[in-house]
């Protein structure tokens, strides 16, 4: 079992580039299977006339709580979220030291501008353009200074410095790691092992290198296990890396390769939202001795809606079905009056924030990640957290958790605590579909 954190500060319309889609298949994303049929599509029209044009724009956190949290983000395993005085906290496992603290030591981080983790790494960009990372470097994700770069099984508490010209923004994954630079240019590092970095060499560990079949303007990254996504600042999704099913892709198109390490696009637009789970191994039960299959999924909000694709046991994708979908389709919401502006997927769990404030999941419900009791064990369509009353700004989601940020600043988080992730410096085997506040200490 990982060790928990005890929550003390981290002091944690340009021209368009061509490319060759390599015989991607661009169908328009499906509109999924209602649940309820052509009705149900006639009464969405109904809705959509009667709400408020759609908002992209996040919603501020008013701070009337102390400490008060700004930004939140989700690994596997683990939490952090960016403070008002810019320091990071962060709670969950810390077994490969992605809390940003030792045992006993103090946090070594500030001047916080920008968080992000996956897997056991989280990394910060700070004020100055400078990023540092910290916890697992299993495949190189750190992106340590040593040449040639290394990847080991350490745990690596105290943040490092990557070694980068100065950065906007900084996006992690389960095994590698990108940055935008303030120039516009993209660098990633890490596991390359399926062309999730964009290059065609599938070597095992690279440094911090330009991802140059990559040119149009980046807005963040979204990094799988085996696949990449990248949003454009145009609203366009590209994606590269692994396409074969059963790998666990998340690349949302078809190719006419397993292996693609050239971005082509998905088949959305004016999207606003982006995010993806790591990839799980299922074992496949079969006389004939088949490899264990890798699941995982991404859900994009385009003009207001919910498209998700990839593969889930438990209906992660909110379309209704279990299973898989190798292209964007749309998901089916309960809240009719707001807007769904900003999703977020972990494990086999995926939520979505609206404009409203208010929370919906769908998928695994067994150790109570939608916020219901487990008798439910799982929802095939987004639904309502039933136990959360707060008003949202932001929601992040772990393999078997959920955490949500809320106007005034705290942090509430429901699911599993078997690794401490619902921040109350205790762990347990138990399900937890109420929301408790993290205890910043």
């Amino acid at each position: 079992m990982g060790l928990v954190g005890s929550f003390v500060a981290c002091s944690s319309a340009e021209s368009r580039t061509e490319f060759d889609a390599h015989d991607a298949a661009r169908p328009t994303p499906d509109l999924g299977n209602s649940p309820d049929g052509g009705v149900e599509l006639d009464a969405e029209a109904d809705a959509d006339a009667a709400r408020s044009p759609f908002d992209p724009t996040d919603a501020p956190v008013t701070c009337t709580n102390e400490p008060c949290a700004v930004e939140l983000v989700a690994g596997e395993r683990h939490f952090c979220a960016r403070m008002k005085d810019g320091t990071a906290r962060c709670w969950g496992d810390n077994a490969k030291g992605a809390l940003g603290f030792d045992d006993a030591g103090a946090p070594a981080v500030s001047n916080v501008k920008q968080l992000s983790a996956a897997g056991a790494t989280t990394c910060a960009l700070l004020d100055d353009g400078r990023v540092q990372c910290w916890g697992a470097n299993d495949r190189g994700q750190l992106g340590l200074g040593s040449n040639p770069p290394i990847a080991d099984s350490a745990r690596h508490p105290t943040p490092a410095p990557v070694v980068l010209a100065s950065a906007s923004r900084i996006d992690v994954g389960p095994t590698g790691a990108c940055a935008v630079l303030t120039s516009g240019e993209l660098y990633c590092w890490g596991g390359n092992e399926r062309a999730q970095l964009g290059r065609a060499a599938t070597s095992g560990v690279s440094a911090p290198t330009k991802v140059d079949a990559f040119a149009i303007a980046t807005a963040r990254m979204v990094l799988g296990s085996y696949s990449s996504l990248v949003l454009s600042k145009s609203g366009e999704v590209f994606s590269w890396g692994a396409v074969a099913a059963g790998e666990g892709s998340i690349c949302g198109r078809q190719a006419s390769v397993p292996t693609d390490p050239r971005p082509a696009s998905i088949e959305l637009s004016d999207v606003t939202s982006l995010a993806a789970s790591t990839t799980t191994m299922l074992p496949v039960i079969s006389p004939y001795g088949l490899p264990d299959r890798g699941i995982a999924h991404a859900c994009a909000v385009q003009k207001g809606e919910i498209f998700c694709w990839g593969d889930s046991v438990l209906g992660a994708l909110g379309i209704g079905l279990s299973g898989a979908r190798d292209f964007p389709t749309r998901s089916f919401v309960v809240n009719k009056t707001a807007w769904p502006q900003q999703v977020a997927a972990g494990g086999d769990v995926s939520c979505a924030r609206f404009t409203d404030g208010t929370v919906e999941c769908a998928g695994d419900n067994t150790a109570g990640a939608l916020g219901m009791d487990p008798q439910k064990p799982f929802s095939l369509t987004f639904t309502p957290v039933p136990r959360f009353t707060k008003s949202v700004v932001h929601v992040a989601v772990a393999t078997h958790s959920v955490c949500a940020l809320a106007v005034e600043g705290g942090i509430f988080c429901w699911g599993s605590n078997e690794h401490g992730e619902l921040g109350q410096g205790t762990v347990d085997q138990a399900p937890h579909p109420v929301p408790v506040q993290v205890s910043f200490h």
